[in-house]
């Protein structure tokens, strides 16, 4: 009778242990990951979207587009900390749903009252005014959101369209 060389003997053996090892180090690693519900969840909308068409009273024509008013001259500052807001554009593009306005965000990521002050040079000055309200949900991810509500312009008559994520103004000067 033959004699097996001890190598053989004990490949022959412990074959499965590196396997068994292997299967176990697996399963150890993936009970002791916690999974979250919500890790994975983007739960920010998009920013509240103003937009201000101005109209002549008198002619009827958008006040932005007739009188070729510069969007860099336009001033909108947040009178409520006084820091200037972000830079408003012109909407140019003719078949545009907001053609002619001019457009800027609006902060809606936090509860109170909110004042923006837009001085448009050689035209007139407006106040935007609004309140963010927090509402409740039944998302276990995001269980409450802020809600723009009661939005107006101060000084002049205006009428008001408002969608999902936006604010559209026609106001007559």
């Amino acid at each position: 009778m033959k004699k097996k060389p001890l190598a053989y003997f004990l490949t022959k053996k412990f074959y499965y242990v590196p396997l068994i090892l292997l299967g176990t180090a697996n399963f150890l690693a993936a009970c002791q990951k916690k999974s979250r519900l919500c890790d994975d969840i983007v739960s920010e909308g998009t920013p509240t979207q103003v937009g201000l068409t101005l109209i002549d009273r008198q002619t009827g024509e958008n006040i932005l587009l007739s009188r070729n008013v510069d969007p860099t001259t336009i001033k909108i500052t947040s009178e409520t900390t006084g820091v200037p807001a972000e830079q408003g554009m012109i909407v140019t593009q003719s078949g545009a749903p907001l053609y002619g306005a001019l457009v800027f965000n609006i902060a809606d990521t936090k509860k109170g009252a909110f004042k923006y002050k837009i001085s448009i040079p050689n035209v007139d000055t407006a106040t935007l005014s609004y309140s963010n309200r927090e509402e409740n949900t039944n998302s276990p991810c995001n269980p409450t959101y802020i809600v723009v509500g009661d939005p107006v312009i101060e000084e002049h008559q205006f009428t008001l369209t408002r969608t999902a994520d936006r604010l559209l103004f026609k106001v007559s000067l």
